[in-house]
């Protein structure tokens, strides 16, 4: 019996001065990246793109997660262009993330998984309590990560790095991640919320114009057109072929029975 999809996640969006905070609520502190949420995100980027004073975006979660995922019921019953339109979507959404012109922060506050991993991959710091897990579980689902997570994990950590990620669909702790260069900074519970502040304010201190340089030369080194938008495609392409093997329903219909996946 399939489950039904949970209430979808909100996103809210906050601005003071030249920092904007956009928060993610999910019902229990379990934040979704389901289809209503990531409508409610693009037109939170609508506005973040028209605000051409920011200087600092950050994404946060609530409670237990930063985003736990994607919301799986999508992934059932999928055809063709359904598939292409969730993939193709979802690559644009994080895209327009990466794009952003002011520094962009994932302040993960808790378990960052799949979809929510990607967006922090989107991000230009990532910065972890000291207890999280932060992963690309995908794989044992049937799938692999396709908002950009393929590409991007690779294109940012070597291919090491995006291989121990994907192909064992490992969650790693904290300090696994940060050990990898994936974190940039751990921090304790109890000093999470000074330990932003102290972080927005010290990349406050330095000069706007050579942040915002600086940051498109960066972005266009790391992440040049010829590889960025070859390699979204060909993700794409990989995404369909488990749609086609029928292994991914197999893999989505088990994580939302909490069974074991047996692969056909």
């Amino acid at each position: 019996m399939r489950n039904s999809s949970p209430p979808a996640t909100q996103v809210h969006l906050d601005v003071d001065g030249e920092v904007a905070r956009v928060t993610f609520s999910g019902e229990k502190g379990i934040q979704i990246l389901g289809a209503e949420t990531r409508s409610a995100l693009n037109s939170v980027l609508d506005d973040l793109e028209k605000l051409a004073h920011l200087r600092i975006v950050l994404f946060r979660g609530t409670g237990r997660t930063f985003i736990a995922g994607a919301d799986i019921h999508e992934f059932l019953d999928l055809d063709e262009r359904q598939a292409k339109e969730l993939i193709q979507d979802g690559q644009k959404m994080m895209t327009r993330i990466s794009n952003l012109p002011a520094i962009t922060i994932a302040a993960i506050n808790g378990a960052c998984a799949g979809g929510g991993f990607e967006l922090s991959l989107a991000c230009d710091y990532r910065f972890a309590k000291k207890n999280v897990k932060i992963g690309l579980p995908e794989t044992t689902l049937g799938l692999l990560p396709c908002w950009g997570g393929t590409i991007r994990s690779t294109l940012m950590f070597g291919s090491a790095v995006a291989t121990r990620l994907i192909l064992a669909g490992e969650l790693l702790s904290a300090k696994q991640a940060k050990k990898l260069g994936i974190i940039h900074e751990l921090c304790k519970e109890e000093d999470w919320n000074r330990f932003l502040t102290q972080q927005v304010e010290m990349l406050l201190s330095r000069g706007p114009t050579a942040q915002r340089e600086a940051k498109r030369l960066i972005r266009k080194t790391e992440q040049t057109i010829s590889q960025l938008e070859l390699g979204l495609s060909d993700e794409l392409n990989a995404f369909l072929a488990t749609l086609h093997s029928g292994e991914l329903q197999i893999g989505a219909q088990a994580f939302l029975d909490k069974t074991e996946p047996i692969w056909a």
